[in-house]
């Protein structure tokens, strides 16, 4: 599947999921990464935070690249949500399995929140994807922690890989988990006039 492409792209994002997702539908775009730490405050909710996030890596690599005229940039962050607190990435292979033990038979929410930034300003949407995860023995959590997959994940596992074992269903987007809905962004993209079918 290719679209016309009509406006330049910039996906403001160090994630390989990302890049393979602009990739997949043939968009031609360039990486900036975000230098915005990762850190919530501790007043604001998940949601809060993950919007927060979204714009502040979009508006700092916009200021810091100054983008050609009629580029738009695409900036996000994905977090996990378990009974309201935010499970971040794993901060060394010795937080894994804490993580998974804790996810292990529960319900958790995926929240991605994504950031559309160009020289009419910035405007931001989120996607929610309620997951559970099977209830699964320690030996099976602990085989999948040693591996270094869960390493650069939020919630410590990759749906589309490896991780998809733990998984019994979930509710809303599968982009969204994977780290950015494309079945809202590629609307989007339309409207803005970046891209045509």
């Amino acid at each position: 599947m290719k679209f016309e492409q009509l406006r330049p792209l910039i996906l403001a994002s160090g994630s390989p999921r990302r890049r393979e997702y602009f990739e997949r539908y043939a968009l031609e775009f360039r990486i900036e990464k975000s230098e915005i730490p990762e850190v919530p405050d501790l007043k604001e909710s998940p949601r809060d935070f993950a919007v927060r996030l979204a714009l502040e890596k979009g508006k700092d690599v916009w200021e810091r690249t100054q983008p050609r005229l009629g580029e738009l940039l695409v900036s996000a962050d994905t977090i996990v949500i378990l009974d309201g607190e935010i499970i971040g990435k794993p901060a060394g292979p010795e937080a894994v399995l804490p993580m998974l033990k804790r996810l292990n038979g529960q319900v958790h929410q995926v929240l991605t929140a994504y950031a559309l930034s160009d020289d009419s300003g910035q405007e931001v949407h989120c996607s929610l994807t309620e997951v559970r995860f099977g209830l699964h023995p320690i030996e099976m959590l602990s085989a999948y922690a040693a591996t270094t997959e869960p390493l650069d994940k939020a919630g410590s596992y990759s749906i589309q890989g490896v991780g998809s074992f733990l998984v019994q269903e979930i509710h809303g987007s599968y982009n969204n988990v994977v780290g950015l809905p494309m079945e809202r962004l590629l609307p989007d993209l339309i409207k803005h006039k970046v891209i045509r079918p």
